[in-house]
This record gives C-alpha cells, structure tokens and sequence, in this order.
C-alpha cells in the first residue's frame, strides 16, 4: 500500500571518471558520509529503521517518514558538508574526490512491496531534480576544495516545509531555479551550505611588456630625379626644401 513518504537521493559528482578499482571505495565513502550526517541530524534511528534504500552505485535513493523532511532540510546538509569536508584530505591521498549532489522531495509510494520497491511518480520526480543542470552548475562553480554538498528542493517540500517555518532555514536562503529535465519543468529551489567561488580564476593578465628603446621619428622622405621651379628663394639643405617651391619629377 502507498504511504507518503520523504524521498532522498545523493549522487556523486563525476564519479565515472574515477579509476574503476577505487569506485567500490567511493561509494562506501559516500553511504559513510550520508550515515555521519544522519546521526549528526539526529535521525540515526529513522534512517537505521527505513525500509527502502537502494543504491544507485554512485549515490543513494531513500524513503523515509515525511516527518523526518524538517531535518533533512535542516541540519542534514550542513552535516553532510561536514562529513565530506572530513573525508575529503584521505580520499585526495588515495587521487579521489568526493563531492555530493543532494534531492528531496515527498510523495506517495509503496516501500513494502518485494518485487517493485519505491516505484511512484514522486521517485521519478526527485531523480529529475537530481539530474537537473541548475544542481550540478552549483557544484561546478564551487572550489572543490570547499563546497562539498549541493542541495535541491522540490517546490512542493520549500513551500510546505521553508516557507511554512518548519525548519531553521529562511526562504532568503535559497535560490529559486528552473528544472527543465525531459517532461519534467517545474520550479525548484537551491540550497548550498557552504557556498564558494571557483578555484579557477580569470587568467592573470598579461604583464606589461618592458620599455623598449625609443622609438626613431620617421625620415623625411627622400627626393630624387627632382627638378625646383619657382619665384623667391629656395634652398634644398639634404633632403629639407626651404622657400616656395614647385616640384616636378618622380619622388
């Protein structure tokens, strides 16, 4: 039987991209990084008590009660930051990183059936927020060396859960995007717990290049094969004509 439940799932940034022989390694550091941040959440029991949690290789899809959301919400980000930040100096000496691409949402599904667990349009829903461009432009433009989680609401759970002052978070907190994946396009909204530029900057400008010599004025210009007509005095000094002159020939 359907129940309304809290949808999580966590995905972690470029993990293909890793060498295959540490990616049972990551994806164990990701389930420790989520089970740290639910404890410190206070919802260790909650989470060691769900019934249906799948993973997805790189990441996480859960179904909790609706009444944890106020917690996922807040502080269950701020906690997974931390638990990455921790992480982070171990997994940069084994040559990985790790960094969490996070959604919620809530809806009807049944976690109790054995053949088709957690198969609802909610679940389908919270997977399209986490593969929406708006959350992943949100890691990208972080420096990878601070900003470790990024988080994206469904418009249903900001409104019922943010604006109603259900959690310690404030709407002014959030960014409100557009999430535009396949027939999915609704609003949605933007949390970064740790916010950062990008480690790479604008490229240094040029410097200056070192003063050369001065530069030397233009000659003037040559005359040959000229022949001087006029009235009044005229004075070819080198190639400088003094006086009132008229000149015929081929410069």
């Amino acid at each position: 039987m359907e129940s309304l439940r809290a949808l999580l799932v966590v995905d972690a940034e470029k993990f293909s991209r890793h060498p295959g022989s540490e990616l049972t390694g990551l994806h164990l550091a990701i389930v420790d990084a989520v089970d740290r941040a639910m404890a410190a959440s206070g919802l260790k029991e909650i989470w060691e008590r769900v019934r249906f949690r799948q993973s997805t290789g790189d990441g996480l899809l859960a179904a909790l009660p609706v009444d944890a959301l106020p917690l996922l919400v807040h502080p269950f980000p701020h906690r997974l930051q931390d638990a990455l930040a921790a992480a982070a100096p171990g997994l940069r000496a084994r040559g990985v990183r790790l960094r969490l691409r996070v959604a919620l949402h809530f809806g009807f599904l049944d976690d109790e059936r054995t053949d088709a667990p957690g198969i609802s349009t909610a679940t389908t829903d919270v997977n399209r927020l986490l593969d929406s461009e708006p959350l992943r432009s949100a890691l990208d433009a972080g420096d990878p060396d601070v900003t470790f989680a990024a988080v994206l609401l469904s418009d249903e759970t900001f409104r019922t859960f943010v604006l109603d002052g259900k959690t310690d978070l404030k709407p002014s907190q959030f960014t409100e995007v557009r999430v535009v994946v396949k027939q999915f396009d609704r609003p949605a909204h933007l949390y970064v717990p740790t916010p950062s530029r990008g480690a790479a900057g604008p490229p240094d400008a040029e410097p200056d290049a070192a003063p050369g010599p001065p530069s030397t004025p233009p000659s003037p210009p040559s005359l040959g094969n000229v022949q001087v007509s006029g009235d009044g005095s005229q004075n070819i000094v080198g190639s400088v004509l003094n006086g009132d002159a008229h000149l015929h020939g081929r410069a």
